[in-house]
């Protein structure tokens, strides 16, 4: 890639990016430092980019997410990921605004039922995409979506007509 076409796949993925990283870090300086080394390794080795293997915006969401996994590391974040022992418990309608308690709920998800759910669901990716994104088999990204909508609808009961939210 030339520095023209990096510059103006920046300005065309940007937003992507940095929601997907916000949305995984739950943090705004986090997000942009993510967005920043996202595109600085993409004007480093402007030929690791293979056209031919993958549209831009999952190549460049998949440099976000183990961008991501290495802060985690870093911060020593990263729990176990056993998604199997997630439990969750209710959110409180009257602890915010509907929009406010869905975003808690998806920060709240293991990472990689989070990073699942952020990129089918805000990001409009496939299945597929998904899987090369994550570096996981199509069957896997399945199972973690289900797991997370599975747990979000625990979490988000409450909200529901008998959960006496609104």
């Amino acid at each position: 890639m030339t520095e023209p076409e990096i510059r103006a796949a920046y300005h065309a993925h940007k937003d992507s990016i940095y929601r997907f990283a916000w949305r995984m870090t739950g943090s705004a300086d986090a997000a942009g430092d993510i967005l920043q080394d996202c595109f600085l390794g993409l004007l480093r080795n402007p030929n690791g980019y293979d056209p031919a293997r993958a549209p831009l915006r999952p190549f460049l969401l998949a440099m976000a997410r183990n961008l991501a996994l290495k802060r985690w590391r870093a911060e020593q974040r990263w729990e176990a990921l056993d998604e199997e022992e997630f439990s969750v418990e209710p959110l409180e309608p009257g602890a915010g605004q509907t929009a406010e308690l869905v975003g808690r709920a998806v920060q709240s998800l293991p990472p990689l039922q989070r990073e699942a759910i952020i990129l089918f669901e805000y990001e409009d990716l496939s299945l597929e995409e998904i899987a090369r994104v994550a570096g996981a088999a199509v069957g896997t990204v399945k199972a973690r979506l289900h797991r997370a909508r599975e747990n979000l609808a625990r979490m988000l009961a409450p909200l529901g007509p008998s959960g006496g939210g609104r």
